[in-house]
């Protein structure tokens, strides 16, 4: 078994809170805990192992030069703008976002695009601005969100690109 640093801190963390839930809400906070993690996990479960295999399977049949042309690390500024902008209409929450991450690295992505994608399903997420922001907080409250926040995804892109040469 592989332990990294970030399992390390991870389960370090859950004890930490462990105990802080004991002394804070007592054995039946600790149990309760356990109870709505397993819940979580039995949705967790029958998504993340299909959404995987669906990544993986696309890293298959999209063809690893088409992806690394347009949002390849060559790419630039082109590919962090068209990343962004495929990343924002992603229809999905993050079980299927970032195993598509994922499956554009294995096909040829730069790590810059990449960034910009996952920005931009974070930043824009069409469906999300459709179906919860619009009706709930109104076209004007939606419209000036994105503007301000427009150019974010390209930028976090183009910070990534000149952390990575640094780095």
């Amino acid at each position: 078994m592989n332990l990294d640093a970030s399992i390390l801190v991870l389960w370090g963390a859950v004890g930490f809170l462990a105990l802080l839930t004991w002394y804070k809400k007592g054995p039946q906070g600790v149990r309760d805990g356990l109870i709505g993690a397993l819940g979580l996990g039995k949705v967790v479960i029958r998504v993340v192992p299909f959404a995987l295999l669906a990544a993986m399977l696309l890293a298959q049949i999209v063809p690893q030069q088409l992806i690394a042309g347009v949002i390849g690390p060559e790419s630039g500024l082109t590919g962090i703008v068209i990343a962004s902008l495929a990343g924002g209409l992603v229809p999905s929450g993050p079980f299927l976002s970032f195993p598509l991450a994922l499956s554009l690295y294995h096909t040829g992505a730069g790590l810059p695009q990449l960034i910009s994608f996952i920005t931009g399903w974070s930043v824009y997420a069409s469906f999300r601005v459709i179906v919860w922001e619009l009706p709930m907080m109104g076209t004007r409250f939606t419209l000036i969100r994105l503007a301000a926040s427009a150019i974010l995804p390209v930028v976090a892109g183009i910070l990534a690109g000149l952390l990575y040469q640094v780095i």
